[in-house]
């Protein structure tokens, strides 16, 4: 197997078993991990589903080189590669600096605006990291459906920051406005 699809894989074994201990980590504290949707439901699912749907095409690819789909040049699927371990990297170091924070959609109870760590680079660092996934997909799997999904979920996920960016000016107030006149929404 290619270097390069174990990179990938490897980088999604962590970042799922990541995902794994933080939701048994949620469950045993009680916290709820979704919150409320910034935009309408079906597009809140709808661009998640797309997304997802990108990556999960990213790590067939990556599992199965032999069906030869869409083949990229090995130039190529280092980029995508690294872009993939990338991003995973930034959601983790994303994910440890939210702590107890982290929610899918708003949330309910009281948070703390996070400014610190990976936070003072960027305002919205998991998305980044979900972003420079996406890329790497269409890089490794440059097939016009993998492409539209990843466009269409990562143009739901600005709406969806948008939304965010909203509910954490009206929460946070002067704090939001010194921090994102600061920081940038991504980089």
């Amino acid at each position: 197997m290619p270097l390069p699809n174990l990179v990938i894989i490897l980088t999604f074994t962590i970042l799922g078993i990541a995902m794994m201990i933080n939701g048994a980590r949620y469950r045993d504290k009680g916290i709820r991990f979704w919150g409320k949707p910034t935009i309408e439901n079906s597009l809140f699912l709808s661009g998640k589903i797309s997304l997802f749907t990108s990556w999960a095409l990213l790590l067939m690819k990556a599992i199965l080189p032999e069906w030869d789909w869409n083949p990229v040049s090995e130039n190529l699927a280092w980029i995508a590669a690294s872009l993939n371990f990338v991003g995973t990297l930034i959601m983790l170091i994303a994910f440890v600096n939210l702590g107890s924070s982290l929610r899918v959609g708003l949330p309910e109870t009281p948070t703390t605006l996070q400014t610190k760590g990976v936070y003072r680079i960027s305002r919205n660092p998991i998305y980044l990291g979900v972003f420079l996934i996406c890329i790497a997909s269409c890089l490794f799997f440059p097939n016009p459906i993998n492409i539209v999904l990843a466009l269409y979920g990562m143009f739901m996920h600005n709406r969806i920051i948008l939304g965010e960016e909203k509910f954490l000016s009206d929460r946070f107030g002067k704090e939001w406005e010194g921090y994102s006149s600061r920081v940038r929404r991504y980089i």
